[in-house]
Order: C-alpha cells, then structure tokens, then sequence
C-alpha cells in the first residue's frame, strides 16, 4: 500500500523530528540512520520539501530539516507527498480499476481498513512517533 518511498520518508522525517526540525542532518547522516540508500532518499526529500514539509540547505552546514514543527505535520501529509494524493484509492491486489463499480476480491475488506488507516496517518503527527503511546502499545486491562 505504501510504497518503499513512503516508508522511507516516513522514517526520514521521524528522525528529523527527533532533532527538533532545527538542526540541519546531510541526506548521508538520515539515511544511514534509517538504512536507505542516499540517492534513492535525496528523490525523497525533494518530494518532501517541493511538498513544504522541508526545508534544504546546500554547501557546508547543509542539509534537511522540517520545514514546521513536528506537531504540525501529519503522517498523512508525508505518506501523501511521496506517494501522491491518491495512494489510498490504488487497488490492494495491484489489479486495474478498483472501485464500487468494479470491484476486485478484496475490495470491501480493503475499503475499511483503507479509511481506518486514512484516519490513523490524518490524525498522527510526526511529535506522536516521538512519545510512546501507552494506549495503543499496551493492551489495555479490563
């Protein structure tokens, strides 16, 4: 569902968060952090900062930084950047036209788990993967 470029800038921008999005890290410094290679993720950052999700600096002192805080960028808006507004439309299976009038097997499953993850990415901001979330990682007692 979400390309290896998504993953990637989603894993890039949780890092950049994690310097508060005010120092500037060289696309060499994030990818070995999150295990990318550099050219494949400078295709990346330039999605994200034509997306105004970052801000680029060339020459020495250079590099990537969020373009806002972290509290104001959704997971959602990352995932969208990179792999365009529609991802959430594509057909799970990777079948043609897959829509309510032509419907491939796993379509109605698929509809629901695609807008329950619509929400979670559209709710989730880049500060949310910085601080654990004891409701969701901990099963809850009853």
């Amino acid at each position: 569902m979400i390309s290896q470029s998504g993953r990637q800038a989603l894993s890039a921008m949780q890092v950049l968060a994690q310097h508060n999005g005010r120092r500037f890290l060289t696309v060499r410094q994030i990818s070995q952090r999150i295990g990318a290679s550099p050219h494949t993720l400078a295709r990346v950052v330039l999605r994200l900062t034509a997306a105004g999700l970052t801000d680029t600096l060339r020459g020495p002192g250079g590099g990537v930084r969020l373009a806002k805080a972290a509290q104001q960028i959704t997971l959602l808006e990352v995932v969208q950047a990179v792999d365009g507004p529609r991802v959430f439309e594509r057909c799970v299976v990777g079948l043609g036209p897959c829509n309510e009038v032509h419907p491939c097997p796993l379509h109605s499953l698929w509809s629901q788990c695609r807008q329950q993850l619509w929400h979670l990415l559209a709710q989730t901001t880049l500060e949310g993967l910085l601080t654990p979330q004891t409701s969701i990682n901990k099963p809850s007692e009853k």
